[in-house]
């Protein structure tokens, strides 16, 4: 994986997933979020599997009906995904009138983001039009906790999503309310938690997760990783040599979705490093819903940024300046019981192998994956 220099996104239109599951909440925020001036020029596409589109209905009366496209009788993580490709395109490129400055996607409440993410990553045509904004998940206050043990899909919804909100929290006990952030945490420690009731919530707490800020046109590292977040919220942890691994608990019921953060206080070796990188995704990249990380290379001292899902990266990045003191940290959202967990401790040797530019033998490497 070469690295590459950053590139200005300020002209290009930011594009953030609302999902969540059957029920949460997702229509009645997007509606209430349009009528904000903070919206204005913003698109959105509605997802739907019905042959008549309901939620269109209901969003268009919020905001111009023209900026609101309905895809129906497909899920987009599979059948409406082509269709959805040229909308976003068509909707970036278009010459009618100013294209949007932000697209929102709605997906169904049995979507799973994580095919949705590979589209919108892999796609050539998107690159020099849309970024990536946000991942936004709606999880139900009442019955939240039910889904997330039952339905398999409401795990991966919340566990890949920059921010969660926890919704209708009007009728939902406070006791609901606290089990179900304790439970959200545990799938995915560093990704935000804010409670709303009936759409009630400002844009600026809802988007603005992206590396790139438009206003600063500059990148916000911080912002974007927030590593703080993570540290703090995972006490498990182990060594060896230099790295170290926290891991989150993972959820106490179901599904094995759990969260690695990985860290190297030294300069690492990229020519080592990348090629290993490349192994272990090539390996374990099925059990990866979402790896972020940012790495403190040898013979550069600007920050190299990787943003990954399963086994499609993009390619590398360079961005001008460090928020602190240079440290190689990668989180790792993944099944543990699919083998996340393995690639996790298989990034933290690389990561070690790497400061100490040592190159473990071809045969042992490929035993250990």
């Amino acid at each position: 994986m070469e690295p590459m220099t950053q590139k200005a996104g300020g002209d290009r239109a930011a594009v953030s997933i609302i999902t969540g599951f059957l029920g949460s909440g997702k229509t009645t925020l997007i509606a209430a979020l349009l009528r904000q001036p903070e919206m204005q020029g913003t698109a959105v596409i509605v997802n739907e599997l019905g042959a008549v589109g309901i939620d269109d209905a209901i969003i268009a009366e919020a905001t111009d009906e023209r900026n609101v496209l309905l895809l129906k009788n497909g899920c987009l993580c599979c059948t409406a995904g082509d269709d959805l490709i040229q909308t976003l395109w068509r909707l970036a490129r278009r010459s009618a009138g100013p294209p949007p400055r932000r697209i929102l996607i709605e997906t169904t409440g049995l979507a799973d983001p994580v095919p949705l993410l590979l589209r919108l990553m892999g796609d050539p045509r998107l690159r020099d039009a849309i970024r990536l904004d946000a991942v936004v998940a709606t999880v139900d206050g009442l019955n939240g906790l039910a889904n997330l043990d039952d339905q398999p899909v409401a795990v991966n919804q919340a566990a890949v999503a920059d921010r969660r909100l926890i919704t209708k929290t009007d009728l939902a006990e406070p006791r609901q309310i606290d089990g179900l952030t304790q439970r959200l945490s545990e799938l995915n420690p560093g990704a935000e938690i804010r409670t709303v009731s009936h759409g009630d919530i400002h844009a600026s707490r809802v988007f603005g997760v992206s590396l790139y800020d438009p206003e600063r046109r500059r990148a916000q590292l911080a912002r974007w990783l927030d590593l703080d977040r993570y540290r703090s919220q995972m006490p498990h942890s182990h060594s060896g040599g230099r790295a170290t691994i926290q891991a989150s608990p993972g959820p106490a019921h179901g599904a094995s979705i759990r969260t690695w953060l990985i860290e190297q206080p030294d300069a690492l070796d990229w020519n080592i490093l990348s090629p290993r990188i490349g192994q272990i995704i090539a390996s374990h990249g099925a059990a990866l819903l979402r790896v972020k990380g940012v790495i403190w290379t040898t013979g550069d001292p600007r920050p190299l940024v990787i943003h990954g899902v399963q086994r499609l990266f993009h390619s590398p990045v360079r961005i001008e300046r460090w928020p602190g003191a240079p440290r190689t940290s990668i989180v790792v959202i993944g099944d543990d019981g699919a083998g996340a967990g393995t690639a996790a401790e298989l990034l933290a040797e690389a990561l070690r192998a790497a400061a100490s530019q040592r190159i473990p033998s071809a045969a042992a490497y490929a035993n250990s994956l």
